[in-house]
C-alpha cells in the first residue's frame, strides 16, 4: 500500500470514529468512553463536543510527551494534526446526526449499536493505514509499555479512567450525573467486539478470495 493509500485509509478511520461517537451521543444514552470527559464539558461549557475532543486530545499529547520526555518519538508530533481532524470529524457527525431524535428504547439501544461499529471500523481502519495513532490509543500505548502490561489491559483501566473523571465533572459542573449512562457501557463492550469481528472477517475474505486468486 503506498503512503498516500495509508494516508486515506486513515482519514477514513478519523471520519468513521468522528460519526460513531456522534451516533452514540445522540442515542440520548450516554457516550463513548473516550468522549465522556468531553461531553460532558460540552454540556456544562459553551464550546462543541468536537472543540472538547481535540481539547482533550491535545492533553494526551502532552501527557506523553511528559512521560517519555526525550524518547518522544519526533514524528507523533504528527498527533497535534490528527486531534483537530477528529474534532471536527465529530462535529460534523452530530451535524449530520442532528436529525435523529429517539423515543422508544429499543431505538436508542439501536443506534448504540451502530455507533459501536462506526467506531470499532474507524479504529481498524487506522491500525491498518499502518501510521501514526491518534493521540487517545497513543497514550494508552505509551503508558502499557511504561508499567509492561498489555495494551488491551491498559485500555480497559484508562477508559474506565475516562468514564469516571466525567462522572466526577458532572457532578461538579451540572450537579448531577449526566452524558454517562448505560450506552456508554455499552459502546466499551461493543466496540471491542466488533474489532474483532472486522479483524476476523477482513482476514478471511483475503484468505479465501485473494490467496485463492494467487493460486
Amino acid at each position: 500500500m503506498h503512503v498516500f493509500q495509508r494516508y486515506v485509509l486513515f482519514l477514513l478511520g478519523i471520519v468513521s470514529m468522528g460519526l460513531g461517537i456522534a451516533l452514540t451521543t445522540r442515542s440520548d444514552l450516554g457516550t463513548t468512553p473516550i468522549s465522556s470527559v468531553p461531553y460532558v464539558l460540552s454540556l456544562a461549557l459553551p464550546l462543541s463536543l468536537g472543540t472538547f475532543t481535540f481539547l482533550t486530545l491535545l492533553l494526551f499529547v502532552f501527557l506523553q510527551k511528559l512521560i517519555l520526555k526525550k524518547d518522544f518519538p519526533f514524528i507523533q508530533y504528527a498527533q497535534l494534526m490528527i486531534a483537530p481532524l477528529l474534532g471536527m470529524s465529530v462535529d460534523l457527525g452530530m451535524y449530520l446526526t442532528s436529525f435523529l431524535e429517539p423515543t422508544f428504547y429499543l431505538e436508542k439501544i439501536g443506534i448504540v449499536v451502530i455507533g459501536s461499529f462506526f467506531v470499532a471500523l474507524g479504529v481498524t481502519l487506522q491500525i491498518e493505514a499502518k501510521t501514526v495513532m491518534n493521540a487517545g490509543e497513543a497514550i494508552v500505548h505509551v503508558l502499557a509499555n511504561r508499567l509492561r502490561k498489555p495494551f488491551s489491559s491498559v485500555k480497559i483501566y484508562f477508559d474506565w479512567m475516562l468514564v469516571l473523571t466525567g462522572l466526577l465533572l458532572s457532578l461538579a459542573l451540572l450537579g448531577g450525573f449526566y452524558g454517562i449512562r448505560e450506552g456508554t457501557l455499552i459502546a466499551a463492550f461493543l466496540v471491542g467486539l466488533f474489532v474483532k469481528w472486522i479483524h476476523f472477517f477482513r482476514t478471511m475474505i483475503h484468505r479465501h478470495f485473494f490467496l485463492k486468486g494467487s493460486e
